[in-house]
């Protein structure tokens, strides 16, 4: 019971401000282009934000990835006391214990490996890594200006119709009128006024339902873009029918296959899995480092010291390590053959995207352009049907028909213009230049049936 007297509350409350002409876009309402709301989006989108910080984190991986391969150098100082020493067992025959005595040590350690495969693919994995992480943030800015410019093209989509529903009531009201005026003459009876006024209810009911609908995208654009929800907005772009000449499918397939975000971080995660793949099979092979220092030594820092300095080469190569490299073989394998059949399939979806793009394309190009047809004959009709009813040939049941059929097909050539933008902005995505698509560009005026 409750929810129905919020329901005739809301009702009441959008039916109050639905009376007058658009005027949805509350006083300090925001104004906002296709290219604002995009800003916005990729500015506080969490998908963006994420992506953003992942590519932070593979520029830390691909550092510590090539420090493997550079000279590391180390202070080092130390101070010992030993209170005694068995020198006899090491083999100094005829001493015993000694102690206690002192020693210090300070030095200048320098290392570095100078061959090493396994690093050496390990370190191009990073890099690699990095370069998909560079193109994941380009992948997710570009997805979200796929979602928030459906979002906006849908609530233009909406203040169409609710643009449209203004008229189709003034029509209604008008036609209420003149039943009244028909009715004095006695060219009309009672009943011919009361369907005019149910059909005038009707309207304004379909009216408060279209504004509903306005309200609920409106929230969803300003959630997209994180505006803050109570905050007005004002869309200053349009819908537009404009025809534009469009790529053939083979064409148009072979750029979406060397543009799309989708295909090139596919790529990259395969060129990745596979160079760690390389950088385990390599960890069988020798490695071989080189290490010096220089220094000081003696009993205590403040007494005269000696120089010390040596040098090291060291050559080491696994000859049993329980079947952990073999392992890592297998896993990376796994990984890398997973991210080829992604690959593949990616591929297929590309050009799975771009066909259906254009198909639609011509689809609701044909949508618009009939739709339009039939708002023509829809206005033709009803100004047939009113002549009729004012001369006195009938009744106005033909008149409230074509007001119907009116409405109708300005709701769906309002419909079929949203889906026709929505589509070419699909066109755009689908060959992965989806900044390319902007209303406030393409937009050559739109028609109003």
């Amino acid at each position: 019971m409750k929810l129905k007297f919020d329901y005739l509350i809301l009702s009441g409350i959008l039916m109050f401000f639905a009376v007058e002409h658009p005027a949805y876009a509350a006083q300090g309402a925001m104004p906002l282009s296709l290219k604002q709301c995009i800003a916005l989006a990729l500015q506080n989108n969490i998908d963006v934000l994420l992506a953003r910080a992942h590519a932070q984190e593979a520029q830390g991986q691909k550092m510590s990835e090539n420090a493997d391969l550079l000279p590391q150098i180390d202070a080092v100082a130390s101070q010992q006391r030993t209170w005694w020493e068995n020198i006899g067992a090491l083999g100094f025959s005829g001493f015993g214990n000694i102690g206690p005595f002192n020693t210090f040590n300070a030095s200048i350690m320098v290392s570095q490996r100078i061959l090493d495969l396994s690093a050496l693919a390990h370190a191009q994995a990073g890099r690699i890594k990095w370069k998909s992480s560079q193109l994941e943030i380009e992948l997710a800015s570009q997805q979200v200006i796929l979602a928030t410019s459906l979002a906006y093209i849908q609530v233009l989509g909406y203040e169409e119709e609710l643009d449209s529903s203004y008229e189709d009531v003034r029509l209604a009201q008008h036609f209420l009128s003149l039943s009244e005026h028909q009715l004095d003459a006695g060219l009309a009876s009672a009943v011919d006024v009361a369907r005019d006024r149910t059909h005038l209810a009707q309207q304004k009911a379909r009216q408060v339902e279209l504004r509903l609908n306005v309200v609920r995208s409106q929230l969803e654009l300003k959630r997209l873009i994180k505006l803050p929800l109570a905050q007005p907005i004002d869309l200053t772009d349009m819908l537009n029918n404009w025809k534009y000449d469009y790529l053939d499918v083979d064409k148009a397939i072979a750029q979406a296959r060397q543009d799309r975000m989708e295909i090139l971080v596919a790529h990259a995660d395969s060129d990745y899995s596979l160079a760690e793949l390389n950088a385990s099979k390599r960890e069988y092979l020798p490695k071989i480092d080189v290490t010096g220092s220089w220094g000081e030594t003696g009993q205590t820092p403040d007494k005269d010291d000696s120089h010390a300095a040596n040098a090291l080469v060291s050559i080491s190569l696994p000859l049993w390590d329980s079947g952990k490299i073999a392992g890592d073989i297998k896993e990376n394998a796994g990984l890398n053959d997973e991210e080829k059949i992604k690959s593949d399939d990616t591929d297929w979806k590309v050009e799975e995207d771009v066909r259906l793009a254009l198909e639609t394309l011509v689809s609701t190009r044909a949508q618009v352009d009939a739709e339009k047809e039939v708002g023509d004959l829809a206005q033709r009709e009803l100004n047939l049907a009113q002549d009729r009813f004012t001369a006195g040939l009938g009744d106005n049941i033909q008149v409230i028909n074509a007001q119907v059929s009116l409405a109708d097909a300005r709701d769906k050539y309002a419909q079929t213009l949203a889906q026709y933008d929505q589509a070419q902005l699909n066109y755009f995505a689908a060959l992965g230049e989806a900044r390319q698509f902007n209303l406030s560009v393409n937009a050559q005026g739109r028609e109003l049936i």
